[in-house]
């Protein structure tokens, strides 16, 4: 019991009244509206989170709707107005920034340590996160598997007619349960992929991009602000072009707001490409400076490297993760890059003298 979370602090309080705000934008279930009518009287500052939270998502369909499932009395009304108007010129938040907040909400936070891969049971709506170095294997509540790679945040969000995640950083695989009355959703940057049964790979390349890999069946990717309905894209091969686009198992791309980069990868390819689940990371001759960063996802320790050829020298190999003396090892031994250590997480590399 002691990964349940207690929401009672403002700003617990306030993470709730966000994940109310999603539910109401896709529309509430019976149950939902009636546990919705109970949290609102448990307390006025329930009450108050949930107006301004709603202030700051900039929909009216989700005010008209709020106005209806608590009707306000005319003064209380005109002050709460009088307050969303303020909150509105205050905030100038964009939609994707207020989708961001409320992806924040939480509710169970759960511990697995780096690459140990006995199934931790979840829950229905959730916050799971990894830290640096570390992996975790989730079982979802509709059998679904996630396998979140270092430094990582998904929030989990699943009802009786969808199941959403959100990808917040990093990286994740997904290996989606069947179930085509509840499509498999995950929300990235400004864009969707969603899938009935199937898996596939996410990970952040930048704030708003993200690269995908699928590994099994297809999945449509779109615009998240797009308000078709894109199931049966799903079971087509000829989507609506304003639905998105599906993509299929053996496809990898580049998606910011559009699919920007798209190849076909070999099987080896994506054994390559998903190697971090078994705790390895691949190179293929890519430059230094590159292969350093994405080494850096994995361990608090940061390289320096003062000459501008060494940054642009190509480097191939295997390399464990989190295992630096390995590293320093395979690039002195193989690479003729020298080493010294400035401090316990501060590396320094450069060309060995001949």
């Amino acid at each position: 019991m002691n990964n349940i979370r207690q929401f009672s602090s403002k700003e617990d309080i306030q993470e709730q009244a966000c994940l109310w705000i999603s539910r109401l934008d896709r529309e509430l279930t019976g149950n939902e509206k009636d546990a919705l009518e109970a949290w609102l009287k448990e307390s006025k500052a329930h009450r108050k989170a949930l107006l301004e939270a709603a202030s700051l998502w900039d929909d009216m369909s989700v005010l008209n709707e709020l106005s209806g499932l608590f009707p306000r009395q005319p003064t209380s009304a005109a002050k709460e107005a009088k307050q969303t108007r303020r909150l509105r010129t205050r905030a100038k938040w964009s939609i994707a920034a207020a989708f961001l907040v409320m992806a924040v909400a939480v509710g169970v936070l759960l511990e697995q340590t780096w690459l140990n891969n006995t199934p931790v049971l979840a829950s229905i709506t959730e916050k799971v996160e990894t830290g640096v170095g570390e992996q975790k294997n989730i079982t979802l509540a509709d059998g679904s598997k996630l396998h979140l790679n270092t430094d990582s945040i998904v929030t989990v969000d699943f009802t009786e007619n969808a199941r959403n995640i959100v990808l917040l950083r990093g990286e994740a695989h997904f290996d989606v349960a069947h179930d085509t009355s509840r499509p498999f959703t995950v929300t990235a940057g400004n864009n969707t992929v969603t899938a009935v049964g199937t898996a596939f790979n996410m990970q952040y390349v930048d704030d708003q991009a993200f690269e995908l890999v699928v590994t099994d069946g297809k999945v449509l990717v779109a615009d998240r602000f797009n308000t078709l309905n894109r199931q049966g894209s799903l079971f087509s091969n000829k989507p609506n072009s304003e639905e998105g686009l599906l993509l299929y198992a053996g496809e990898k791309a580049v998606v910011k707001g559009k699919v920007e980069e798209k190849e076909n990868l070999s099987k080896n390819d994506i054994d390559d490409d998903l190697a971090w689940q078994k705790g390895m990371i691949v190179f293929k001759g890519e430059p230094l400076e590159s292969v350093l960063e994405e080494i850096g996802r994995y361990t608090p320790v940061r390289f320096s490297i003062s000459d501008e050829g060494l940054k642009r020298r190509r480097v191939a190999g295997y390399f464990k993760v989190g295992d630096i003396e390995g590293l320093l090892g395979a690039l002195k031994n193989s690479f003729n890059i020298e080493y010294e250590k400035i401090t316990e997480t501060s590396i320094q590399l450069s060309v060995a003298s001949s």
